[in-house]
């Protein structure tokens, strides 16, 4: 009878992976197989840790029990944390090496020099919370996919441009939730550039003349489904601090089946509230940037946008399956790696979805992955992590109970160590009291 090695799916998932991925991980110190004291002696193990407490959603405790009682290292929970904090940078080299086509799409040198950005808010749901109980702000850069800046605020904490520090020559593209004239300002301050589909309660436009522009208006007068544009500027502050910031207004009707779909996800979003302008509103798409024109035209501001689009459908895909949306802690280190191991993991799903379509035993009248991709996603996720769990369902009933003990001692460990950090503390600030009062 034929032996199946168990770590065959673990083995599948690292051959998706860039083949120096273990080199990769010497360069940036996150491993050093001639360390003498190492507790783990395989890099393999460590890549392990990180993917399945990202990809399961599993604490720090229950992930390195779960390894060493599946036959890999006994390491503690604050060991997997070190380095969860030092791991993105190794994670984002690695994501950069596997990016997808919209990042190929996205570099520096098609889009004269702009280094293309994006950024977008979610609520996330904290270890044990029932809702959401956060809000995640994370900045992504298209080229790569590297999540380059990110914010964990309260749920009540609203979406804004001002949260972030921008560079010159970064084009920031954003959705109408961050369209109002505070935030393009703070952009432009920086040096930065911005492209946003305008939100008309939120991001009144001017003319030259300082007239308020009816862009609805200006809409019905489009032919065509091409861009048009003019000029157009906001007006930012009051008295002597009022300002304006010029740029320009760009639209396009878009074809009948499209506004149609669009029309009815607006009657799904606002239900008995939906207007008639509302929903003639939704036959254009309206962007205001404050890019040059001999920069970027009116029709490369939309091919922009356009990406934008499918990066946010392929984020909300990750997000509503793969969990992209329950951060593990409120760390700005350990979220940006946790994030980017997120991204790592879809990018293997969707190099795995893509190669097995793309196989010669592929029917040719098979339908490609774009036009099913939240099935294959649903199908595929599971898959990806149980390839990380070492421990297989057949034996796990014979390891529960070495399982639980090893889940215990952690818990005392890991209290006993707080209990004497806390004493640590305390009495280091009343020797300091007694010292200064003395």
């Amino acid at each position: 009878m034929r032996t199946i090695d168990p770590n065959r799916d673990w083995k599948m998932l690292l051959s998706h992976l860039p083949e120096d991925y273990e080199q990769l991980a010497i360069q940036c110190r996150l491993f050093n197989p001639q360390w003498s004291n190492a507790k783990v002696t395989s890099f393999d193990w460590i890549l392990r840790m990180i993917l399945l407490h990202v990809g399961a959603d599993l604490p720090l405790r229950q992930t390195v029990a779960c390894v060493a009682q599946g036959g890999g290292p006994s390491v503690s929970q604050v060991w997997l944390h070190q380095k969860m904090r030092r791991a993105e940078p190794y994670l984002a080299t690695l994501v950069q090496r596997m990016v997808s086509r919209v990042g190929q799409e996205a570099t520096p040198e098609r889009w004269a020099g702009y280094e293309m950005v994006c950024l977008d808010g979610s609520t996330v749901s904290g270890p044990g919370a029932e809702g959401a109980d956060a809000r995640i702000h994370g900045v992504l850069r298209l080229h790569d996919l590297r999540v380059v800046s990110v914010h964990v605020t309260n749920e009540h904490e609203g979406e804004t441009l001002r949260r972030f520090t921008w560079v010159p020559d970064e084009l920031v593209i954003v959705d109408r939730g961050y369209a109002n004239a505070p935030g393009i300002a703070w952009v432009v301050d920086h040096g930065a550039d911005v492209l946003v589909r305008v939100n008309r309660g939120s991001l009144p436009l001017f003319d030259e003349h300082d007239q308020c522009i009816d862009v609805l208006d200006w809409c019905r007068k489009l032919t065509g489904h091409r861009a048009h544009e003019c000029a157009a500027k906001v007006i930012e502050g009051q008295g002597r601090k009022r300002r304006h910031v010029a740029g320009r207004l760009i639209g396009f009707r878009l074809p009948d089946r499209e506004a149609a779909e669009a029309r009815e996800r607006v009657r799904r979003e606002q239900g008995a509230h939906v207007t008639e302008e509302q929903l003639e509103a939704a036959s254009y798409v309206i962007l205001f940037t404050t890019a040059p024109a001999e920069r970027l035209s009116a029709a490369r501001c939309v091919e922009a946008y356009r990406l934008r689009w499918q990066l946010e459908l392929q984020w909300k895909r990750w997000k509503s399956l793969c969990h992209f949306d329950r951060v593990p802690n409120y760390r700005d280190d350990t979220i940006r790696s946790w994030l980017t191991a997120k991204v790592l993991l879809g990018l293997v799903l969707d190099k795995i979805g893509s190669a097995s379509l793309a196989s010669p035993q592929t029917d040719a009248t098979s339908r490609p992955l774009a036009r099913q991709p939240w099935k294959l996603t649903a199908i595929l996720w599971p898959l990806i992590v149980s390839a990380l769990i070492p421990i297989r369902l057949a034996e796990a009933a014979t390891r529960l109970p070495d399982l639980v003990v090893h889940l215990d001692k952690l818990d005392h460990d890991a209290a006993r160590h707080q209990v004497q950090a806390f004493r640590d503390r305390f009495y280091t600030v009343v020797t300091q009291d007694a010292a200064a009062n003395y």
